[in-house]
């Protein structure tokens, strides 16, 4: 019995073997084009899905801190009290 299923497995498998080597070459690199791009699509969302999940535990976190949206990085810097560029004394 169980080689009787093990045979109707192994059928299939060796006619599509058959069928990918009569590819012509344009036809593999349609395929492999195909594969390509459904892999980019899968990274794509995957990425997608790794920064949206971090921006959300940021902004819990943000929360749980008790920051406010407006509370950031740059809450502790202060402008200069001198001017960037000086005059230089200059005597006629």
């Amino acid at each position: 019995m169980a080689a009787r299923r093990l045979l109707l497995l192994a059928v299939p498998l060796w006619t599509s073997f058959g069928r990918a080597a009569a590819l012509r070459q344009d036809e593999i690199c349609y395929v492999l084009d195909g594969i390509l791009f459904l892999y980019g699509i899968i990274l794509t969302a995957l990425y997608c899905r790794i920064k949206i999940y971090n921006a959300r535990e940021a902004k819990a976190a943000s929360k749980k801190a008790g920051q406010n949206a407006e509370d950031g990085i740059y809450t502790d810097l202060t402008p200069h009290a001198k001017d960037t560029y000086e005059t230089i004394g200059m005597k006629k």
